[in-house]
């Protein structure tokens, strides 16, 4: 039997899982004409998250370092300021959950119809 200190000493620490996008607060250095979508793609390689969505929280996360316009364009020299991840991640989720799914949801069936001419109006055919 090992004694509890000795067990604690001898286990491994655990490692950091990698994510697949850069963590809160990192910055990134873009080469000489690098695009913003070759930007999101060293930074944020594997997001489930669309480029539109992952573009517009660059630019507004860095306002005076990228030009808005059709193509965004970088400014030479300019650090750039890598979005939270998690933080997109959960405002897109809660961007596409309804607000009555977030309280207790009313699932209780509808009353059905019972009279032939109240059945008549579910369907109209051409």
């Amino acid at each position: 039997m090992v004694p509890l200190a000795r067990a604690q000493s001898d286990a491994t620490p655990a490692k950091p899982v990698a994510t697949s996008a850069a963590p809160a607060g990192q910055t990134y250095k873009p080469k000489a004409g690098e695009t913003l979508d070759q930007v999101i793609a060293k930074t944020m390689p594997s997001s489930p998250l669309s480029n539109t969505i992952l573009r517009r929280a660059f630019m507004e996360q860095n306002p005076k370092a990228i030009l808005a316009g059709k193509v965004p364009k970088l400014r030479n020299g300019a650090t750039l300021i890598v979005p939270d991840h998690d933080q997109l991640l959960r405002n897109v989720i809660a961007s596409v959950t309804p607000a009555a799914m977030s309280g207790p949801a009313d699932l209780s069936p509808r009353p059905v119809p019972s009279s032939p001419e109240e059945r008549k109006r579910w369907v109209k055919y051409p």
